[in-house]
């Protein structure tokens, strides 16, 4: 299949969306299977622990995206750029996905709605770095030739 803007759009749609559903299909199973505590134990080192692995995992998927990023602005074609933009995207995506299933994990273990707040906050914060094609643009700061080859949809790259 020759890939066009299109097909680059729908590919990382998709991948985005599947990061996505996956643990928000694995907090609502967790959360109808799970005995909900009402007295969590405040001793439990992983109060302090999980929530930092969250924040970690956010301000990671920034960095490394960041760095990734910079280094395709010198690519010179568009199939190029997209091809890292796709896998600095991936990473993006799994240093969050990863920490919000490790939390929503450990909210089935012990049952403290605190992990599936956690995991909670850490899927819409995925939800919200869905790719949209002007951000891709503004992201790979784009010349006006790969602008306009990557605004017509259907033209193969």
């Amino acid at each position: 299949m020759t890939m066009t803007s299109r097909n680059f759009l729908k590919t990382i749609s998709i991948i985005h969306l599947a990061m996505v559903i996956g643990p928000l299909f694995a907090a609502t199973i967790f959360y109808m299977n799970t005995e909900i505590i009402t007295n969590g134990t405040q001793n439990d080192i992983f109060i302090y622990v999980f929530p930092l692995i969250a924040l970690g995992g956010i301000f990671a998927s920034k960095y490394m995206f960041n760095l990734f990023i910079k280094n395709l602005k010198n690519h010179k074609t568009l199939q190029a750029k997209l091809t890292g933009y796709q896998t600095a995207s991936l990473i993006k995506y799994a240093l969050i996905e990863g920490p919000a299933f490790l939390n929503i994990v450990w909210f089935s273990q012990t049952g403290n709605l605190l992990f599936l707040t956690i995991g909670g906050v850490l899927i819409i914060f995925l939800f919200t770095q869905r790719p949209r094609a002007n951000k891709i643009e503004i992201d790979l700061n784009l010349n006006s030739e790969h602008k306009s080859q990557f605004r017509d949809l259907d033209r193969p790259m």
